[in-house]
């Protein structure tokens, strides 16, 4: 019969796909819980809308960059830990929608050691300045009631982009992002009467570009501060800088 070998070929593949099937199966069945959270959010339609308008990060980490974004946590089969940090997201990406931050100039990202607050300096200070803006300081008052909601441990990164020269009162934007985290500090400190054991501050200058520096635009996205959020666990197992 003519091609009555062509069946053989469709078998072959069928038989290959099948057994493809099976062993993703046998490797989603091994993969502990926490794998699959994040393998299903590489499927929803939220990620890749990240994706397609969110800025990219050249510091590495996790690609889930919004990482529980519209996630509903009674119909997930994760730990406690991983539903607060996901209630936290939420609250988080809350506030800064009440805000009325531009997307451009803040966002939150979120991996297996905490979640990442990122706002912009054009917002939080005043030019070349570590004074806080009213913008600033009630920004400032929503991490305060984060902190004690959630008894989370947080670093604040402060960073600057090549334009900003810090002076006169900083000899360089190193000492200009160290002393924007340090307002930042000061401010939760004093204001909002949390417990310094449970903040760190770091500074990096123009070392740590979340996108390349071509554009205003770009540099402005640069000139940002970050609040890492932790759980007490985690700080306590790695510095997280």
């Amino acid at each position: 019969m003519a091609g009555g070998g062509s069946w053989k070929v469709a078998y072959a593949d069928f038989v290959t796909a099948l057994m493809a099937f099976f062993l993703l199966m046998w490797i989603l069945n091994m993969a502990p819980e926490e794998s699959k959270v994040v393998i299903a959010e590489y499927f929803t339609p939220e990620y890749w809308e990240y994706k397609a308008s969110g800025p990219t990060s050249q510091q590495g980490g996790s690609p889930l960059q919004n990482l529980g974004k519209n996630v509903d946590d009674a119909n997930l089969n994760i730990s406690e830990s991983q539903q607060t940090q996901f209630a936290l997201n939420k609250e988080i990406k809350q506030m800064l929608m009440a805000d009325a931050l531009p997307e451009t100039e803040s966002g939150v990202k979120s991996d297996e050691m905490g979640t990442l607050m990122y706002v912009s300096s054009d917002i939080m200070f005043e030019p070349n300045s570590a004074v806080l803006t009213p913008k600033g300081t009630e920004l400032l008052n929503g991490v305060v009631k984060i902190i004690r909601k959630y008894n989370v441990f947080m670093v604040i990164r402060g960073h600057a982009d090549p334009s900003e020269t810090g002076q006169p009162k900083y000899p360089s934007n190193w000492e200009l992002s160290a002393a924007r985290a340090s307002s930042c500090l000061d401010y939760l400190i004093k204001t909002g009467s949390i417990n310094p054991q449970k903040l760190r501050i770091v500074a990096y200058g123009d070392t740590r570009p979340m996108v390349a520096n071509e554009t205003p635009e770009d540099r402005a996205l640069n000139r940002r501060v970050e609040f890492n959020f932790f759980r007490p666990e985690v700080l306590s197992k790695s510095l997280a800088y």
